[in-house]
């Protein structure tokens, strides 16, 4: 123990020496040219100069702190942009996360319910179910490409049907309307035009587009 005291020491003697070798001289002399040009002064003089080393330290001691405030300062603003650069990443995660589950979700939708989908077969089958009768009926318009940027672009194409009713009150265009909307396939009715009808002022004609997403083939 004594010997890692005594090593420790030595270290410190190590640099401490040349240190004060360098301010006060090896033999003080730099100590006593300042204590002698000091007691030479006048006491006017003698004043002045502790009033200066205290004002000096005084500063010194108030810069010190300045800048250690303007440090720590600094250290807290890049810690609080550090902080909510991290919230802000915890923030897109959590949306990345909840968008991904989302479109995963609408894939197994589309899937389950687009895989094998004739569009003019199931809107055939609405209006029949509720009394309706179509006319203009095509063959499906040929389907179109998703833009790339879509993520549906890979696997599927936007599909449209466009046919016509007549004879038929806004009630019954408005319930067919619906039955298109809520079908498990995801169809969009994107058009819609309602003229009066020629005979019957209280029955109209309408023009019907809905769109669908089919599985590429």
């Amino acid at each position: 123990m004594e010997t890692k005291e005594l090593t420790r020491s030595n270290g410190i003697n190590g640099w401490l020496t040349p240190l004060r070798n360098a301010i006060l001289g090896r033999q003080n002399e730099r100590l006593e040219f300042i204590m002698d040009s000091y007691f030479k002064l006048s006491p006017e003089g003698r004043t002045a100069v502790v009033v200066g080393g205290v004002a000096g330290s005084i500063f010194l001691l108030i810069s010190i702190i300045g800048i250690y405030l303007a440090a720590l300062t600094s250290l807290q603003a890049r810690l609080d942009s550090a902080f909510e650069a991290v919230n802000t990443l915890k923030d897109a995660r959590y949306s990345y996360t909840n968008n991904k589950q989302k479109f995963a979700d609408l894939e197994r939708k589309l899937e389950a319910a687009n895989q094998n989908l004739i569009l003019i077969s199931v809107l055939e089958t609405k209006a029949k179910e509720l009394g309706l009768q179509t006319s203009g009926f095509p063959a499906q318009l040929p389907t179109s490409d998703f833009a790339a940027s879509n993520p549906l672009a890979g696997k599927y194409q936007n599909a449209k049907v466009k046919f016509n009713i007549s004879n038929v009150s806004l009630k019954r265009i408005m319930d067919l309307v619906i039955a298109i909307e809520a079908t498990p396939h995801l169809l969009r009715v994107v058009s819609l035009t309602i003229k009066p009808g020629y005979q019957n002022k209280l029955f109209f004609e309408s023009t019907l587009e809905v769109e669908g997403t089919v599985t590429k083939r």
